[in-house]
């Protein structure tokens, strides 16, 4: 009679306390938790029932049934686990399924055709929140479990729409800047920033750097140079492998219609790099993920002047593509130039014109002949020119050369030594205003 007191509308304690009340009454009940000490030890999920001056454990059968007080809560025994019946206070169910199980991961499954969150008389808003920035708080679509579209914050606090063929790659379709509200078409190459990095795929070529070892301040591909402790690059197509050092480019604000970055926010990225890259955009430093895609961090720069890009590896040889500097917050897709104009871009800094110059004349003794080499386009500022001779007759000495005059005009010139025809061929040209 007095067990039968005690399961009848069965009211235990808890069922969290871990070990044994130190002054029970007769009748006092407990559920007994997992890695319960003292008395209770060894009784996980039993119903520990203090009788006749001590306790007495019992072993629920599927439907039981218990109040449990300091949670004000109806339980039931499912014949593997106490849980809520219901959700009747504010602490709500652990679990709950709508034709469907629930799980630790998923504690709300709702398994139908449609699912319906109406008002109660005024507005209603769905609320996803996360710990953090770099967690994810995001609505996901998946056929077959497989993840195909995601929309939300995925992994930072800007708005992004993103699409997977596999769910395993994924491409971002749409983000939008947190702070000033920009949108950007990551997948859209037509709407995609335009990258502040002349040469920025290292297709251009005009040092015939055949790649590997670069000493400190050397240039490679058009407009890249290694970093102060030199650099070991290389390029397959579009794949670029930095197996040492780091690489430099220097990007000037006129270039680009500016008088200064300062206080502007710029975006560096690159397209799926194997490692970790170190950055630097003037003195503000950072770091791009590793993984497939565009990959980017973005930085607030301090500088007015000309701004020295690098890019290293964190750790190791580093592999990548076609890198990108941009304004803004985002990082968008690679925007390619036609080929011109970023040949252009390239001979603004340095230019190795093909074949010879020839200057050929009759003139009189100790007279100075010229030929203008006319640039392609307006250099930086007035270059240094290297030349080789490889032809010359008559010349007063070594009175011959290129001279630059300004940043859109070389003279050749040779001195007679003698009168009659005076002739110097010049080669292996190489103009260089580089930053």
């Amino acid at each position: 009679m007095t067990r039968l007191d005690a399961l009848i509308h069965l009211v235990v304690d808890s069922r969290s306390q871990a070990a044994p009340p130190p002054a029970p009454t007769e009748l006092s009940a407990h559920i007994v938790p997992a890695g319960a000490t003292g008395a209770f030890a060894g009784h996980a999920d039993e119903v520990a029932l203090y009788e006749d001056g001590g306790w007495t454990f019992l072993p629920p059968r599927t439907g039981w049934q218990a109040w449990v007080s300091d949670e004000a809560e109806h339980h039931l025994w499912t014949g593997s686990e106490w849980r809520r019946a219901s959700p009747l206070s504010s602490l709500g169910a652990e679990r709950w399924g709508v034709n469907a199980t629930a799980d630790a991961t998923n504690r709300l499954a709702v398994s139908s055709e449609a699912s319906l969150f109406n008002h109660a008389g005024g507005d209603h808003r769905l609320k996803l929140n996360k710990a953090e920035a770099g967690h994810t708080a995001s609505l996901l679509f998946q056929d077959g479990w497989s993840g195909r579209a995601e929309l939300g914050l995925a992994g930072d606090d800007d708005f992004r729409i993103k699409v997977s063929a596999d769910g395993g790659g994924w491409h971002d379709a749409l983000a939008i800047d947190r702070s000033s509200g920009a949108v950007g078409l990551p997948g859209s190459a037509w709407a995609a920033g335009q990258n502040l990095l002349v040469n920025g795929d290292m297709q251009i070529n005009q040092r015939g750097f055949a790649g590997g070892a670069l000493a400190a301040g050397a240039y490679g591909f058009d407009r890249w140079k290694a970093g102060a402790g030199g650099a070991d690059l290389t390029l397959a197509g579009l794949s670029a492998t930095l197996a040492a050092g780091s690489i430099v480019q220097v990007v000037e604000p006129g270039l680009w219609g500016l008088g200064s970055f300062a206080g502007l926010p710029m975006t560096l990225s690159v397209d799926d790099p194997s490692g970790a890259v170190a950055v630097a955009i003037g003195s503000q430093s950072g770091t791009i993920p590793a993984g497939p895609g565009r990959r980017g961090v973005t930085l607030t720069v301090a500088e007015s002047g000309p701004l020295a890009v690098s890019l290293s590896a964190a750790g190791g040889s580093l592999s990548f593509q076609r890198p990108k500097l941009e304004f803004g917050a985002l990082a968008t897709g690679w925007p390619p130039r036609p080929r011109v104009m970023e040949e252009l871009l390239c001979r603004r800094y340095y230019w190795r014109p093909a074949g010879t110059l020839m200057v050929d004349g009759y003139q009189e003794a100790g007279a100075t002949l010229r030929q203008t080499l006319a640039l392609p386009v307006a250099m930086r500022t007035t270059p240094m020119v290297s030349c080789s001779v490889s032809q010359e007759i008559n010349i007063q000495g070594l009175d011959r050369g290129l001279v630059a005059q300004s940043p859109e005009v070389v003279h050749g010139f040779v001195t007679a030594q003698g009168l009659g025809r005076v002739r110097a061929a010049f080669a292996a040209m190489a103009l260089d205003a580089e930053l």
